[in-house]
C-alpha cells in the first residue's frame, strides 16, 4: 500500500493521531507496518499545519538545516553561536536551499550540528518573537520529533526529509525544500499545495 493510501486509510480510523506514539499503535492494530509510523506522522503534521505556517511572513521563519549535508571533505564554513556559517561555496545543497530562501524573503538559517543546538535556537529566539514559524530538514525520526516540540510551542512546522540519511554527506531535494519555503508567498499564497511524499524526488547535489 503506497504511503498516500496508508495515510488515508489511518484518517479514517478516526483514531487519536496527535503523537506519534498514538499513531504508532493505530498503524500496529491496522497490520501495517509501525516503522512507518513516524513518516505518517510528519506528513501529518505538514499538512495540519500548512495554513498556519503560509501566514508567517518569511522574515519570522527560520529554516533549519542538518550539518550533515555539507560537503564533508570541502566544506569552508565555521561554527559559529547558531550553527555553521555558509559561505556559499556551492559545494553542497545548502547553497541553493539558502539562495531560494534568501529570494523569497528569509533571514534566518540554522545549520545546526545537533539538536542541542536547535533547542538553544529556540529557547533564545522563541520568546522574543523572532521565530514564529519553520522549515526543518532531517530524517524521519528526527522530524517527527521536531514536530511534537514544535507543536508544543506553538510554531507550524514545515518538515522535509533527507533523501539519503547518515552521518555525513546526506542528500536532499531541493525542489521539494523549494516549495516547503515558498508556501504562502507570492503566487502561491492561498493556492499553495504540501509536497507529495510520493513525487519523483530530483536530489540538490
Amino acid at each position: 500500500m503506497g504511503i498516500e493510501n496508508l495515510i488515508a486509510k489511518v484518517l479514517a480510523s478516526g483514531a487519536d493521531l496527535s503523537t506519534r506514539s498514538a499513531v504508532r499503535a493505530v498503524l500496529s492494530l491496522m497490520g501495517e507496518d509501525a516503522e512507518l509510523a513516524d513518516q505518517i506522522y510528519v506528513e501529518l503534521k505538514n499538512r495540519a499545519y500548512a495554513e498556519d505556517f503560509a501566514k508567517v511572513p518569511p522574515e519570522k521563519r527560520a529554516v533549519f538545516i542538518p550539518q550533515c549535508l555539507r560537503n564533508f571533505r570541502e566544506c569552508q564554513a565555521e561554527l559559529g553561536e547558531y550553527g555553521f556559517e555558509c559561505v556559499k561555496c556551492g559545494r553542497c545543497p545548502i547553497c541553493s536551499i539558502i539562495e531560494a530562501g534568501e529570494r523569497l524573503g528569509y533571514r534566518q538559517f540554522y545549520i545546526a550540528p545537533g539538536g542541542s543546538l536547535v533547542k538553544k535556537i529556540l529557547k533564545s529566539k522563541v520568546p522574543k518573537g523572532e521565530i514564529k514559524a519553520a522549515v526543518g530538514i532531517a530524517c524521519w525520526p528526527e522530524l517527527a520529533e521536531a514536530a511534537e516540540k514544535l507543536s508544543h510551542l506553538r510554531i507550524p512546522l514545515q518538515a522535509v526529509p533527507l533523501l539519503r540519511a547518515g552521518c555525513i554527506n546526506t542528500l536532499v531535494d531541493v525542489k521539494r525544500v523549494e516549495q516547503a519555503l515558498s508556501l504562502g508567498i507570492g503566487s502561491g499564497v492561498r493556492g499553495s499545495k504540501v509536497p507529495s511524499i510520493e513525487s519523483n524526488p530530483t536530489p540538490g547535489f
